[in-house]
């Protein structure tokens, strides 16, 4: 309240000194028309008296002359000698009678009356009309960003004004915030004239900051401007990365990506049941700090899943939907874990190891490829619960099939360390052989059909893994284990083959009921 007050002080003297001003010009206009005035007048008045003078002479000169002519008649009368009298008067009465005839002018021909010498005071009324007792604006105040006011594209943006102040139009000043803009000036702003203390600026770009700062103007003045008020546009809508989405009977791992260049402040899930009526949302998830989030599911159904990026601005569109179902373990390859031999087809399911290969140049690994065993991690299963899934593979595959910790070490085989659980099968002259392995130890198992198409049954709560052949609805055999962290699914070729991989599939209930 005290930035008001001091702002209102500070316009109130404003205006002092610009009615001051405008008096000031109108009281110097007046005594220059007073002056012009006075010297004319002082012309006018000399002229007048010259000319009155010159009448006084003139009626001097005709009074002289009217003595002379008397004093000379009374002369001649006194003379004794009349005719000669009567010869001298003669003359005189002569003059004495064209002297009559003349008119003598006695009144005074210079008028005393001095006419006031017109005066242009257009200027004057101009100055005077132009004395203007409203006040220029006070600072105007930047209202806070709305809930709601905001797209990707575009911000509505609010200010106000005292009550008493009156305004002709405003000019709303804006500028992108950018962390690459080290110095900004005035002339880097945009300004946009408007009549309303409200305005919707468009042409924006998604998730970012604008400042914006108003003045006021009227006939007065300019008001200052005001303090700058920060708003943000809405993100664009989130892409998520449906293949590398996971999910299982009871709950999904969704990720996706921000779809904006900088950061944004949460995200927010929804999810609705398929077939629902109109697919309306049935629950939401707020508060999402990360691009990832564990959602937990009811089993036996398919999900319509939604995301949205969130700032003050509001929410974005949602994405793009994906479907989710929760009839069994679903997950991919994680390509970045593969070995540099080894292939993962387009449908993401599928790995080859190729007859050739490639030579030992041609190799690029990394922190996360296997370097020795020539294999591959499936994605890490969201909840500690129960999941299965199944490979398919040809009779004269090599391969290994199970799970371990995400921090496996990459330069070991699977089932030859203290992180991994494997089914291994090994083709020698004579037999189909199969090993069970965990910490380079397997137990003795012999498995008289070769299984084709192997199920995997990982159960946390028991601390269970078991293998069986699907085809006969065979148990083959079980790790039993306290699984201290969640596990990965993982796949090797030992030789040069192919084994395609299958999630999503229910359990069996032959499986079901052993563990129930």
């Amino acid at each position: 309240m005290s930035n008001l007050a001091t702002l209102s002080w500070e316009n109130f003297g404003r205006q002092e000194q610009n009615l001051e001003q405008h008096y000031n010009d109108v009281l110097q206009s007046l005594s220059q028309r007073f002056r012009e005035n006075s010297a004319a007048l002082q012309d006018e008045k000399k002229l007048k008296l010259e000319a009155l003078y010159g009448q006084l002479l003139s009626c001097g000169d005709a009074l002289t002359a009217s003595k002379e002519l008397i004093e000379h008649a009374q002369e001649l009368h006194r003379c004794d000698d009349k005719y000669t009298f009567l010869q001298t008067v003669m003359p005189v009465i002569k003059r004495m009678e064209d002297f009559s005839k003349e008119e003598v002018e006695l009144k005074v021909g210079v008028s005393m009356d001095f006419a006031p010498p017109p005066s242009d005071l257009t200027e004057v009324k101009h100055m005077m009309d132009s004395i203007n007792v409203v006040p220029a604006p006070s600072a105007p105040v930047m209202n806070p960003q709305l809930v709601n006011s905001a797209t990707p594209s575009s911000l509505r943006v609010c200010w106000s004004l005292f009550s008493d102040d009156t305004v002709d139009f405003y000019e709303l000043y804006s500028r992108q915030i950018s962390e690459d803009i080290a110095t900004e000036t005035m002339q880097d702003a945009s300004v946009l004239r408007v009549k309303e203390t409200h305005c919707v600026v468009k042409d924006l770009r998604p998730n970012s900051q604008y400042e914006f700062w108003v003045t006021a103007t009227n006939t007065t003045g300019i008001s200052p401007a005001s303090e700058k008020a920060v708003y943000m546009t809405v993100p664009s809508p989130p892409v998520i990365r449906e293949r590398e989405c996971v999910s299982c009977l009871e709950a999904a791992l969704i990720r996706w990506d921000s779809g904006n260049t900088n950061p944004v402040e949460s995200y927010t899930l929804e999810l609705c049941e398929d077939g629902e009526t109109d697919n309306a949302v049935t629950e939401s998830i707020v508060a999402i700090p990360t691009c990832e989030c564990v959602v937990q599911l009811k089993p036996w159904k398919r999900y319509i899943i939604t995301v949205r990026a969130v700032n003050i601005g509001g929410a974005s569109e949602k994405s793009r939907p994906i479907r989710i179902s929760t009839t069994g373990t679903f997950f991919h390859l994680l390509k970045e874990t593969a070995h540099p031999s080894l292939c993962v087809l387009d449908d993401g399911f599928t790995i080859v190891y190729p007859d050739e290969d490639l030579p030992l140049s041609d190799m690029v690994f990394s922190d996360t490829t296997f370097n020795s065993c020539v294999a591959v991690l499936g994605d890490l299963i969201p909840v500690r619960g129960r999941h299965y899934w199944e490979l398919e593979v040809d009779d004269w595959t090599e391969y290994r099939v199970g799970v371990a910790y995400e921090d496996t070490q990459r330069s070991s085989y699977l089932g030859a360390n203290a992180t991994s659980w494997c089914m291994r099968h090994i083709r020698t002259p004579s037999r189909h052989k199969y090993e069970f392995l965990h910490n380079g130890w397997s137990a003795d198992v012999r498995i008289t059909v070769q299984p084709l198409r192997v199920g995997v049954f990982l159960d946390y709560d028991s601390g269970t893994l078991s293998f069986y052949n699907t085809h006969l609805q065979q148990h083959l055999h079980t790790f039993r284990c306290c699984f201290t962290h969640n596990v990965m699914p993982c796949f090797a070729l030992d030789k040069p083959g192919t084994l395609r991989i299958h999630t999503g599939v229910h359990t069996p209930s032959y499986i079901t009921h052993t563990h129930t």
